[in-house]
């Protein structure tokens, strides 16, 4: 019946870009409110830095599954689109573009400096958004936001006023977070800390008017010019004596107090710190409660000022070099220990981060947090997947610091007070993560028009799927803003996808590049084998090794449906006339669909716990043990090809819902086929698209059909094991006896039995006399089963070898049994499992019993 020409493989660099633009021109992506349930989610929107790398292909995949499905079921879907300007990544590129040139964006100046900017960001942005379409994602393209436009703008700009009104916002000189490569600001969460080995210098400290010293144990010997305090703790007996008397600092010779307080550790190095308050956080406290000077040492080029005598001028780690060379030489340094320390890095430039007094922009967020998450009501509760994460989030809280929201670059949202007119006034910008937090407020106008239609009907978002890595960057500031600005939960579930890595387990990112060349990728395996592999690479909320070899299994994937459907098209359409093959097609064809219900019921749980691997991994071994392998093949061999018009569209409406469910995780090729199959006027007459297709319903289940073809695979599976064991091609008949109490077994179950095993027949016997010696036996419950074996092969010292095994493993399983401990804890499912291998071990010692008697 096959009236077109198929290829003999599916051809994704021709058809992919045609079957997107077909969906993208008739807006089968686009969302209006109407009277529909809606659907929402919105995509992390990924930096302007570059191209996508294989962490945006899992998190854009998992949000184009949910979408897909969604969309199937009859909600009206909205998938928002966006791109972040990304303040430091964006100019740091930038920056390191000029250099090569030879110039600096203080040459150029801001205005020609934002226009390159802006160049980058249309260059960039077409690249993602290509790259975004390439994957398949189904996004509503006419929603697209990026964080710098206009409606942003103003959106940062009232709730930065809002928020400096209401004495939520305060300007502050006082210890930051800097980054000396990109020369400015950074908050707690834009700090990543690694494991370092680094050296604990033992300084001496001449205490004044006395012989005596004391040792002071530090990390940073170049800061010995910024002390302005040494500091014990006061139960500290070593040290009772000295406190309140002066030391004389090395190098200066400065007088400085020694001082107590409950901060230093007695265990920690020599137990006895020298205070810096103008480069350590902590520090600083102290040095408040203490009423100490505080001297800036450290430039923001991360250099030693002329506080730093001989030494002004060179960097930290020059000067610290330099420093210990001074202490060796003159008797001041006692010894040099290693440890491990986490050492904080700029998450952007990858620079170690220096601790400096600025003034900079903060927000209460102790404040702003007990404000916003004040008497939560139960219905306002948002699902968290994997719930480990909720341990992250309590922790990210009991550990709450003031949010330092300014940096000194030139490109992101101004910062409302450098609009004035005075020349003096340095340019600063806001904090990406400060346009970010707002993000699903500002794409439906929320804050400028909180009572707007389209905001009533999308808000909260349905979906939100992002990495852990940006949770305190990101998702916890966007559920305080949503319940501080509108009172309500701006997410209904929130799922943690995995972090993909490199062969050297570190985060695949734009700054490491340490990402495979995507549109190579595309380019060799296609979309939907890289959306499979990289899915089943990534089981729920772990990390994971990223491996090319998975899409393979893509491509097995993808031949396997298209050989299936060039398999359908080739079936004849002729009347029937053989009752018995009528009854055959019947019973199978019962049993494929109550399977089928059967996995649709499971896909349902699946989904609800984001086990998106789990899902697609069933849904293929389904459609390739279960359909193809069994229904298909055994339709093909009882009918020749030749079937029923009726029987075949069954089969077809079988196999469009299993394109159905494919759909959501490979979306072009089940496309395309389904373009084709429509094309098979006689037997099938819808029109629309596969994408808007109706999702299969869940139906009630034959489970008597489904256990006995549970027991016909069962005997199916030991026939397999005979022919494997003595080497008998599947093309040779062969001769099964039965014994069984019951004899009434259908005669529909032997000619399945007799087709799908490839026997001469089945012989059922009145009575258990067969001589054992020379049969291939095996027992399931009542029925035992002979096939005679080619040749007399028996050995009396395997049987007795097999019979000890499964005795011990039988008193194993007993002793199991009768454990309270296991009986009490262990699920249900669990111990009918250990029941059932009780019964088999009992079915199997038996009949190897048997086996030995028979022997002469």
């Amino acid at each position: 019946m096959n009236s077109i020409k198929i290829e003999n493989e599916y051809n994704f660099n021709k058809n992919d870009k045609i079957i997107y633009n077909y969906w993208e021109k008739n807006q089968y992506f686009n969302s209006l409110p109407d009277n529909r349930l809606s659907y929402v989610v919105i995509m992390p929107p990924p930096n302007i830095t570059g191209v996508l790398h294989m962490g945006h292909i899992l998190n854009n995949t998992i949000q184009d599954v949910l979408t897909r499905k969604a969309r199937l079921e009859g909600f009206n879907t909205c998938w928002v689109p966006g791109l972040d300007h990304a303040s430091i990544a964006t100019e740091h590129k930038l920056i390191t573009e000029l250099k090569k040139k030879g110039i600096s964006k203080e040459k150029i100046g801001l205005k020609r400096f934002l226009k390159l900017a802006t160049k980058w960001k249309i260059k960039y942005s077409k690249t993602i958004i290509k790259q975004l379409k390439k994957i398949g994602c189904s996004c509503d393209w006419q929603r697209l936001k990026f964080s710098l436009d206009d409606n942003f703008s103003k959106s940062v700009n009232k709730i930065f006023i809002k928020l400096y009104k209401d004495g939520y916002l305060y300007k502050n000189y006082g210890i930051v977070n800097w980054d000396t490569k990109t020369q400015t600001a950074l908050s707690n969460e834009e700090i990543q800390y690694k494991m370092c080995r680094v050296k604990l210098y033992y300084i001496k400290y001449n205490i004044k008017n006395d012989k005596n010293y004391i040792i002071v144990a530090t990390r940073r010997p170049e800061t010995i010019f910024a002390d302005t305090a040494l500091c014990v703790n006061p139960t500290d007996k070593r040290y009772l004596k000295y406190i309140n008397k002066k030391v004389i600092v090395p190098i200066s010779y400065k007088e400085i107090p020694i001082i107590a307080d409950n901060y230093v550790d007695k265990k920690f190095g020599s137990g006895c710190v020298k205070i810096t308050p103008a480069h350590d956080y902590n520090d600083k406290l102290i040095a408040e409660r203490h009423n100490l000077e505080i001297i800036n040492l450290i430039d923001k080029n991360g250099k030693l000022n002329k506080s730093g005598l001989d030494f002004a001028g060179k960097s930290v780690k020059n000067a610290r070099r330099k420093i210990i060379d001074f202490l060796k030489t003159n008797n001041y340094l006692v010894k040099i220990k290693e440890y491990n320390s986490q050492i904080g890095y700029s998450e952007r430039s990858n620079t170690e981060v220096e601790q400096l007094l600025s003034s900079q922009w903060f927000l209460k967020m102790n404040l702003l947090v007990k404000k916003a998450l004040n008497n939560i009501p139960q219905k306002d509760i948002i699902k968290l997947y994997p719930k480990k994460i909720n341990k992250k989030i309590k922790d990210w809280f009991i550990n709450l610091k003031d949010w330092n929201i300014s940096r000194q670059l030139w490109w992101g949202h101004r910062i409302p007070e450098c609009y004035k007119t005075d020349k003096k006034v340095k340019v600063e910008v806001l904090d990406t993560w400060f346009s970010a937090w707002i993000w699903p407020i500002v794409i439906f106008n929320g804050l400028m028009n909180n009572n707007n239609y389209e905001l009533q009907y999308y808000y909260p978002i349905t979906e939100l799927v992002t990495g852990d890595d940006i949770l305190f960057f990101w998702v916890i500031r966007m559920i305080i803003a949503g319940f501080f600005f509108l009172q309500k939960k701006p997410f209904k579930n929130i799922y943690f996808n995995g972090i993909v890595k490199d062969s050297n387990r570190l985060k695949m990112s734009k700054s490491l590049g340490n990402s495979p060349n995507i549109n190579k990728i595309f380019k060799k395996y296609g979309a939907d084998s890289v959306r499979c592999g990289i899915l089943i690479m990534a089981p729920i909320g772990k990390d994971m090794v990223f491996n090319p070899d998975t899409f393979l299994i893509g491509n097995k994937i993808k031949n396997k449906i298209w050989n299936a459907f060039k398999l359908i098209i080739t079936f004849n359409l002729t009347p029937q006339k053989n009752k018995e093959n009528i009854e055959i097609n019947n019973y199978l064809f019962s049993w494929i669909k109550n399977k089928f219900y059967l996995l649709v019921k499971l896909i349902k749980k699946l989904f609800q716990k984001y086990k998106l691997s789990k899902v697609l991994i069933i849904i293929y071994n389904f459609f390739k043990k279960d359909f193809c392998s069994l229904f298909l093949e055994s339709t093909k061999r009882i009918n020749s090809y030749q079937l029923t018009y009726s029987f075949f569209k069954k089969i077809s409406k079988l196999f469009r819902n299993l394109l159905i469910i494919f759909h959501p995780f490979i979306p072009f090729i089940t496309e395309y086929i389904w373009s084709l199959l429509k094309i098979q006027k006689n037997i099938f007459h819808n029109k629309k698209p596969l994408l808007i297709q109706k999702w299969p319903t869940e139906k009630k289940l034959n489970r008597n059909i489904l256990n006995e073809f549970k027991r016909i695979n069962q005997i199916i599976l030991q026939i397999r094991k005979f022919r494997s064991i003595y080497k008998i091609s599947n093309q040779i008949k062969v001769l099964v006896f039965c014994f069984c109490h019951n004899k009434n077994s259908k005669k529909i179950k032997q000619n399945i039995l007799i087709l799908l095993g490839n026997l001469k027949t089945i012989k059922f016997l009145k009575t258990n006399n067969k001589n054992y010696n020379k049969y291939y036996t095996f027992i399931l419950d009542d029925e035992i089963y002979f096939i005679k074996r080619p040749k007399e092969i028996f050995d009396r010292k395997q049987i007795k070898h097999e019979l000890s095994y499964y005795k011990n493993y039988l008193d194993k399983i007993i002793l199991k049994l009768k454990t309270s401990s296991f009986l009490q804890k262990a699920p249900q499912k669990i111990i009918n499992l250990e029941k059932q291998k009780k019964m088999y071990c009992l079915n199997k010692i038996k009949l190897l019993k048997f086996q030995l008697t028979s022997i002469n």
